[in-house]
């Protein structure tokens, strides 16, 4: 972790582990960010968050939880494994921790479990995760979006804003844009402290695209538009262009 200065004012940061990218925001994530990342399947938006945070909790032994709620834990285990990055090591040490929501899923779908559940699930071990110091990821939090009122989605950022704002980290709420309208969306970008959306370029022969910062608590500078590729080793960030 390390400080940058705005206004005269510094404040902590919180590196993603990918030194081109942290470079390009003044040295990384505003700690205590709960950030939005949003994209297409395929587009990466899932594998910048286990990049993260794997590397997190390896280089540095920082806590990781991470919410699977549309695939099985070993799903993504084998997913993470493709690209070196093997959780076997870091579950024994602890630093790295399934909760595994996609089984409650299959209870609600089988009428055992009420979908209320999940969501009970989740605003009671989200922020207690934060304040014992772990670094989450939701993926994704588009099954919420879909399937309860807007008014519990509020509360659960309510909730995980206030833990992150006063125990630090940076925590990783992934969406899938084409399933949601413009007001859910919308309503999204208004309460995270950060948005991140991935695009690919359809016409590129490679898996290459961009990230556009759309917005990011703390950092006022001009969105940006960030060049990445998703290589056998994960996202690799190259250069970036700035917009007015």
């Amino acid at each position: 972790m390390s400080s940058i200065g705005g206004g005269g004012k510094a404040f902590q940061v919180v590196s993603t582990e990918i030194t081109a990218f942290d470079r390009l925001l003044g040295g990384g994530f505003p700690e205590g960010s709960v950030i939005a990342l949003m994209g297409e399947p395929g587009s990466g938006f899932d594998l910048f968050a286990q990049q993260v945070m794997f590397f997190k909790a390896r280089r540095a032994g920082e806590k990781v939880v991470y919410f699977s709620v549309d695939r099985p834990c070993g799903d993504v285990r084998v997913e993470m494994a493709t690209y070196g990055w093997n959780l076997e090591e870091l579950e024994k040490k602890g630093v790295w921790s399934f909760v595994d929501m996609c089984t409650y899923r299959r209870d609600v779908r089988r009428g055992m479990t009420p979908r209320r559940a999940l969501a009970e699930l989740l605003t009671s071990r989200l922020p207690k995760a934060i304040e014992e110091g772990s670094h989450i990821v939701v993926d994704t939090f588009s099954y919420f979006l879909l399937f309860y009122e807007l008014k519990d989605i509020i509360e659960i950022f309510e909730l995980t804003l206030l833990s992150a704002h006063e125990h630090g980290g940076v925590h990783f709420l992934l969406v899938v844009p084409g399933l949601h309208d413009s007001k859910t969306l919308t309503t999204v970008a208004h309460f995270a402290d950060g948005v991140l959306e991935f695009n690919l370029h359809p016409e590129s022969e490679e898996a290459a695209g961009v990230i556009k910062v759309r917005k990011l608590r703390k950092v006022h500078h001009a969105l940006r538009l960030i060049p990445y590729r998703i290589t056998d080793e994960g996202i690799v960030v190259e250069t970036t262009m700035r917009v007015a």
